[in-house]
């Protein structure tokens, strides 16, 4: 029962970032607000997902922060998998909202994607940034990120009051920073759902055919971020 339970809180924190964030990425487009909007959308769901369901499951909602915690052994191997597994679906369940709101207004879910250009997938243009500096920016953004995140949650550098917030105002400004290359991602669950959804559904398959980008940055990023973190002291002694 415990382990359900843990599964739900990163399933419904994921659900709520994806649908949250790129919700915001696809209708803010529509009324070209820009990208902060989108930038404080995908920051303020990770607080609340944080407050919400942190002392659940710790509220990784993201397949490389589960693997940074793993590697740091705050997480089991085997629990790993479940938390993956609980991320990918809840990242999908988030895109699915996305479509479900499309397809409430006058035309459908298809249609609409059409028009707006998709469901919040993360893409890089190869005319302005290659293969190889696309997974390089990806990759140091999220090195930034989860080192963030192992830090202020650390068993020895940890803050718990501080630590959404600090979460939270670390994506909004990465985003800021990253969106205009690589739609900055940070979250292979997060990219998975909303370029599956637009090649299903109107759109071309540019970003799933990238999504090499959004698998291999993120890891690399996150495998940096859990050395670094561990040799500046996040853990306690001997862990």
């Amino acid at each position: 029962m415990k382990d359900i339970r843990v599964y739900l809180a990163e399933f419904l924190g994921t659900m709520m970032l994806v649908a949250l964030g790129t919700g915001t990425a696809v209708f803010a487009q529509v009324a070209q607000q820009g990208v902060l909007p989108t930038a404080l959308a995908f920051g303020v769901a990770v607080i609340v997902s944080v407050y919400a369901f942190g002392s659940i499951s710790g509220a990784h909602l993201n397949p490389v922060v589960s693997l940074a915690m793993a590697l740091n052994k705050r997480l089991s191997w085997i629990r790993l998998i479940g938390y993956v597994g609980a991320q990918i679906l809840g990242a999908f369940a988030g895109s699915a909202l996305i479509f479900g709101v499309m397809n409430s207004l006058k035309f459908n879910g298809s249609e609409v994607a059409k028009q707006i250009g998709g469901f919040g997938q993360t893409q890089y243009e190869p005319a302005m940034v290659t293969f190889g500096g696309a997974i390089f920016i990806e990759a140091m953004m999220t090195f930034m990120f989860v080192l963030v995140i192992l830090l202020v949650t650390g068993t020895k550098t940890g803050n718990a009051m501080m630590a959404p917030m600090a979460i939270g105002l670390a994506l909004v400004i990465l985003v800021m920073v990253g969106i205009s290359f690589t739609g900055a991602s940070l979250n292979p669950a997060r990219s998975l759902a909303p370029a599956t959804f637009n090649a299903l559904f109107g759109g071309d398959m540019q970003a799933l055919n990238q999504m090499g980008v959004y698998v291999l940055g993120p890891v690399i990023g996150a495998v940096l971020a859990a050395f670094v973190a561990k040799f500046l002291g996040s853990e306690q002694v001997g862990a």
